[in-house]
């Protein structure tokens, strides 16, 4: 449909042609007829013109937009040399990872493999089979191989909580046995079973190597979980396993944030060369380490501060006897240090103080009077396991880090 305008413009055409035609016949310059032939052709022209102008404004219009879509096109070009110049970095990224996590699961089944086939070419006697105190069934090394060799390897963990808000901030981690039936083997009987057979490097090393497995599936979930994971001494000075286990954990540093590792105190203070120097090792890729069974305090703490020891647990039994003066603090003569400055000892030297195997809620009223950061007892929550079903989902209260 014609536009007013055109519309417009023609009538105002026609309006002229028509006065031209009157005029031409009014002032004698020509007939009637050709009066109004004249008109006709004034009309023409008139139309001829603004046709010509109108074409011209398209052309102009045309060609603005032609320009305009050059300019988009250049815009759309670049743009999608931008997007595959992203796509690529992607894509090197994506194989920068595929081929770190190939290295790292290759260098994971190497450190099983030896440990696996050391704990099978061990050659010693047979020992004679314990009865677990959970199970009451016989224990013998055989079984512990054959629950290692299948990944029955359960990991429970116990809330350690700050006070007095008493919100979860660090779990500690249990290892647990279970047979072919899927009974729990008490700790106590495969220990008995693999000391006899000359084997408690090799369990300890592969109970040590399923924790970080298993915290490392836990992390994948919740980067804020805290997990105090026992290692012994002879996985840290074992020179066989711990190279592997360094290259492992220095592939899986991101863990340094969520993996803590615990020694007793006696265990400490009586490491070798090797194991202080495997500590180490872990502590420059950013690991810490917790000391328990803390019975002396006249430890040396810069000592443990330079291993990067950054916890310490003293049993809150033994907190509340300093407070009640009704024995000495570990080590330490009575009197020789108030009760209330044992957390800033500690703190002194960058230690935060775990009072654990808290059981009664009179223990925690009395802990509060010396401002006890944390605490960890059945009193808060007994150990869990964390079965595979929900390692594979998200995982859920109580398994998360309070902030």
């Amino acid at each position: 449909m014609p536009r007013v305008s055109d519309i417009l413009i023609v009538l105002t055409y026609a309006m002229i042609a028509i006065v031209a035609a009157l005029a031409f016949e009014r002032l004698g310059l020509m007939s009637t007829s050709f009066a109004w032939m004249m008109g006709a052709v004034v009309f023409l022209i008139a139309g001829q013109a603004h046709s010509a102008a109108a074409r011209s404004i398209e052309r102009k219009e045309l060609s603005d937009e032609i320009e305009a879509l050059k300019a988009s096109n250049l815009d759309l070009a670049e743009e999608m040399e931008q997007a595959q110049a992203r796509l690529d970095e992607i894509a090197e990224s994506i194989r920068a990872e595929a081929a770190q996590r190939e290295e790292t699961l290759t260098n994971e089944v190497r450190v099983l493999e030896d440990l696996v086939k050391r704990m099978g070419g061990a050659k010693s006697a047979t020992p004679a089979p314990h009865t677990s105190s959970n199970t009451g069934d016989s224990i013998d090394i055989d079984t512990v191989r054959d629950a290692l060799a299948a990944n029955r390897v359960d990991l429970y963990l116990q809330p350690i909580v700050s006070l007095p808000q008493r919100k979860t901030y660090f779990y500690e981690s249990f290892s647990r046995l279970r047979d072919r039936a899927g009974r729990i083997i008490a700790p106590a009987a495969f220990i008995r079973a693999a000391e006899e057979a000359g084997l408690m490097a090799e369990v300890d090393n592969l109970l040590l190597f399923r924790c970080v497995q298993i915290v490392r599936r836990l992390t994948q979930s919740d980067r804020r979980i805290g997990i105090f994971c026992n290692i012994s001494l002879r996985s840290l000075a074992d020179e066989d396993f711990f190279p592997n286990f360094l290259d492992y954990m220095r592939r899986n540093s991101d863990l340094a944030s969520s993996l803590i590792f615990e020694v007793p105190q006696a265990a400490f203070a009586a490491r070798s060369t090797a194991a202080a120097r495997n500590m180490a090792r872990l502590a420059d890729y950013g690991f810490r380490f917790s000391v328990d069974q803390m019975v002396d305090l006249n430890a040396d703490f810069t000592d443990m501060q330079r291993a990067g020891v950054r916890f310490t647990k003293v049993e809150g039994s033994r907190l509340v006897n300093a407070i009640r003066n009704e024995e000495p603090i570990g080590g330490l003569e009575a009197g020789t240090i108030p009760a209330e400055d044992i957390p800033s000892l500690f703190a002194k030297y960058g230690l935060d103080l775990i009072a654990d195997k808290i059981e009664q809620e009179q223990t925690v009223i009395e802990l509060l009077d010396i401002d006890i950061g944390f605490a960890q007892g059945h009193l808060f929550g007994e150990p869990r396991p964390v079965r595979d079903e929900i390692l594979d989902e998200t995982v859920a209260e109580p398994i998360r880090r309070s902030a």
